[in-house]
């Protein structure tokens, strides 16, 4: 697989391990590792008190799969780490992603609702924009099959009148921040009203999806 596709995968996943409470590690260096994973480095870890995942994106050949069963047993005994391996199809086909209706958009709202509550602004924008993109995706998803850079999908629906020239350039903003906060810079400030003013543009857009059970049509408002 290519190293953007493995990127890709992870960055789909990092905003929800944060906002459940981990510390990810992406491409974690010697110290990070614990002892008995050996020779294996995974493609990210993460941390918590109660439970810690090393995580790792293969192709889907056979000879991979025999060799994350070695690295499986390595696990055996070390019960607050998971292995948790993300299968890509090894011919390059594109990797599918779900096209979402309002209501589990909705609950994805109020989670970040939550955060915001609890003072956690960083975990909160980055399940925004994972939010936000899976909104775009239901909005035009003939337009986001693949997985999308915060500033292309902002243009996008910028230049298709779906976001107002106030919100793009809001959003332009906050994406720098993701930017950085995803590839590991941690003096990034996050404001309350930054993400409120986020989760309002994200509502917006969610209410004016079609509802689930009259069922979602790509390209829903584009």
């Amino acid at each position: 697989m290519s190293q953007t596709t493995e990127m890709d995968v992870l960055e789909q996943l990092l905003p929800q391990l944060r906002a459940d409470g981990y510390d990810v590690y992406l491409h974690p260096n010697k110290p990070l590792i614990p002892g008995f994973f050996e020779d294996f480095t995974p493609d990210a870890i993460a941390l918590r008190g109660d439970r810690n995942l090393a995580i790792e994106v293969r192709g889907g050949s056979s000879s991979e799969a025999k060799k994350l069963r070695s690295i499986q047993e390595r696990f055996v005994g070390h019960n607050d780490w998971e292995l948790r391996v993300i299968w890509l199809p090894s011919d390059g086909a594109e990797v599918a992603f779900e096209v979402y209706g309002p209501e589990k958009l909705k609950l994805r709202l109020k989670q970040i609702e939550k955060l915001v509550s609890d003072g956690q602004f960083e975990p909160a924008l980055l399940l925004a924009w994972a939010t936000f993109e899976a909104t775009a995706r239901a909005v035009a998803a003939h337009r986001f099959t693949r997985p999308q850079t915060p500033g292309r999908i902002v243009q996008e629906l910028a230049a298709s009148g779906v976001l107002t020239p106030t919100e793009a350039d809001q959003l332009r903003k906050l994406a720098d921040k993701r930017n950085r906060l995803i590839h590991g810079d941690l003096q990034v400030q996050v404001g309350e009203d930054e993400v409120r003013q986020f989760g309002e543009v994200l509502l917006a857009l969610v209410d004016e999806l079609p509802a689930d059970d009259q069922g979602l049509t790509r390209g829903a408002l584009l």
